[in-house]
């Protein structure tokens, strides 16, 4: 139970990846508070929390409304009294198009949850957590941040603003006892990639790409978040932790495969 004590809130976690790691940081000893902009899901999770034996309390709210981020950290600190760790995961990627197809609303929509959410969420934790001499907040990026992708332009803007606002956040907050730090997954077999699961094809040739060709297992992510979260990471700050089986170190090269066929 190694948070034992801690609250924890964790913003989209109705369902997804989300959920997940509510539901690791609960199994871990933490009272979640668990947030999500459709507040039955955030409810149901809550529950699933409860059953696991740790408090929870469920928030609806949108986290690209700042108003909303202040009501549900004020939220948190009323049923339980402070917030340790925040999970930033509420994100979205509503659409793949090339570069010049992307209109306003939606790369608006993108930034909006994807970046400004994490900034608002950030903003409404920090007076809590410096009071209270100390916190964990660990932003959930994307390999897509570091690397990009075609097709995924607004969110992989939106995923590298998250990387350096982590940066410049551990920089300027470490002095109150604050630690932030960043996750960058890759491929995840939940979540966002749920719905192209089933496509057997598909899967195999995104996994392709992948050194250890397969996609991670949502418990490989949780196990990061939660470690993060923990008292063993006490010297890790203002890092991005790359989970992605090493895809972004080594890309496909194509001609290595065909001297490899000959």
């Amino acid at each position: 139970m190694r948070l034992a004590g801690k609250v924890a809130l964790v913003t989209g976690a109705g369902r997804g990846m989300g959920r997940r790691y509510a539901l690791g940081l609960a199994k871990e000893g933490a009272a979640v508070a668990v947030n999500d902009v459709e507040a039955d899901n955030a409810a149901k999770t809550a529950e699933e929390v409860e059953a696991q034996g740790s408090r929870a309390v469920a928030l609806g709210g949108d986290v690209s409304k700042k108003e909303d981020t202040g009501l549900m950290v004020s939220e948190v600190t009323k049923a339980f009294g402070k917030v340790d760790i925040l999970i930033n995961n509420a994100g979205v990627n509503p659409f793949i198009l090339p570069a010049e197809q992307i209109k306003e609303e939606g790369w608006d929509r993108v930034m909006d949850v994807n970046l400004k959410g994490v900034f608002f969420c950030c903003q409404a934790v920090f007076p809590v957590m410096k009071d209270q001499g100390g916190g964990r907040i660990i932003n959930i990026s994307s390999q897509a941040g570091l690397f990009g992708e075609q097709g995924l332009l607004a969110y992989c803007v939106s995923k590298a603003g998250v990387l350096a606002l982590t940066r410049v956040l551990a920089y300027e907050w470490s002095r109150y006892g604050i630690s932030v730090n960043a996750v960058a997954p890759g491929f995840i077999a939940a979540g966002m990639n749920e719905p192209i699961l089933g496509k057997s094809e598909l899967v195999s040739a995104l996994a392709e790409r992948v050194p250890q060709k397969r996609f991670a297992e949502p418990e490989e992510m949780v196990s990061v978040v939660v470690f993060l979260s923990g008292e063993e990471a006490a010297y890790i700050n203002g890092a991005t932790i790359v989970v992605d089986g090493g895809m972004g170190g080594y890309p496909p090269n194509p001609i290595i495969d065909l001297i490899r066929k000959r």
